[in-house]
């Protein structure tokens, strides 16, 4: 029997790929996090559809050139079936959700609210994994519920307050709904099989799909906007790549209820730099309502890490 001496000399030893989820989830905690902000500073200069249609097609361009540059252009092949996987993930993830974000922070809703209402996402994937067989126990289903009273505080008791416009706020609700369908689909979806040649062409189709669709609507701009306006649009172009990076490589080595637990992180940070950064108010339903989601965010996450999961699917 080794003593503790021995065993204090015995290495510890984690994987690479322990290494690489813990670093991956810290990216996407605190990069998600700060966009809700960020977004919000930039709308308020630059048309919301424009402003990040235009800056996934430039990030998306970007990282499709470092992954020609340093694994070769053959790294970016992919047959009609994964493009076909890219394009409906773009449009689930880049434009019926943070298209529809972007535009709900534009219309009024302040960083933290809109943070707080996506994070009902996880409880949107509970009832589409019905479909698949799982039974969710009492504690999810608790959890559930309790999500939905979050989600009635924070929309009731909002609208007595700034930074919750009903139909915009409504809005981020469904979005949060097609990022679970997107999230849920992912794994079992015929993509790329470079994980950066993935979020390529999806940035590069969502945000194609976004400018059109700005212009469409009629925004325009003369790109004159204020030398801060242009760091936060660089961040935000930056972090769509490393986030997005990490995400998708995340669903693929990573539980999704572990990768899940990104929407209860995300609020809080949302919450405390749009109080910091932008002075965003932290009022009663943003307290109370966003505690209650949260709440129920932990308890579906809580029950999902007690039992098996399904073998990610490549």
């Amino acid at each position: 029997m080794a003593t503790y001496a021995d065993r204090a000399r015995i290495p510890l030893r984690v994987s690479r790929e322990t290494l690489g989820i813990a670093a991956g989830l810290l990216v996407v905690y605190l990069v998600w996090g700060s966009v809700y902000v960020a977004i919000r500073y930039v709308v308020e200069t630059v048309p919301a559809l424009l402003s990040i249609g235009l800056r996934y097609v430039v990030a998306g361009a970007l990282l499709a050139a470092y992954v020609a540059a340093r694994r070769g252009p053959g790294r970016l092949r992919a047959d009609r079936r994964a493009v076909l996987g890219c394009l409906l993930l773009a449009v689930l993830l880049q434009v019926l959700t943070n298209g529809t974000t972007t535009w709900a922070e534009a219309a009024g809703v302040q960083a933290g609210p809109a943070a707080l209402l996506t994070a009902l996402a996880p409880i949107a994937i509970v009832v589409l994994r019905l479909g698949t067989g799982d039974r969710p126990g009492a504690v999810t289903w608790v959890g559930v519920i309790v999500g939905f009273a979050g989600l009635a505080v924070l929309i009731l008791g909002g609208r007595a307050v700034p930074g919750f416009p009903l139909w915009p706020s409504l809005l981020i609700v469904a979005s949060a709904g097609c990022w679970a369908v997107g999230s849920f689909l992912q794994p079992r979806l015929w993509l790329p099989e470079s994980a950066s040649a993935t979020t390529a062409y999806q940035l590069l189709a969502g945000g194609l799909v976004l400018t059109v669709a700005g212009v469409a609507s009629g925004e325009r701009t003369d790109f004159h906007f204020p030398v801060e306006t242009w760091w936060v649009l660089g961040y935000l172009t930056v972090s769509s790549v490393v986030s997005y990076t990490a995400y998708v490589w995340l669903l693929r080595h990573a539980p999704i209820s572990l990768v899940s637990t990104h929407a209860y992180v995300n609020p809080v940070v949302a919450v405390l730099l749009g109080w910091a950064w932008l002075d965003e108010p932290i009022t009663w339903p943003v307290v109370a309502g966003g505690a209650v989601v949260l709440v129920a965010v932990g308890l579906v996450m809580a029950e999902r890490r007690s039992l098996p999961e399904e073998p990610p699917v490549t």
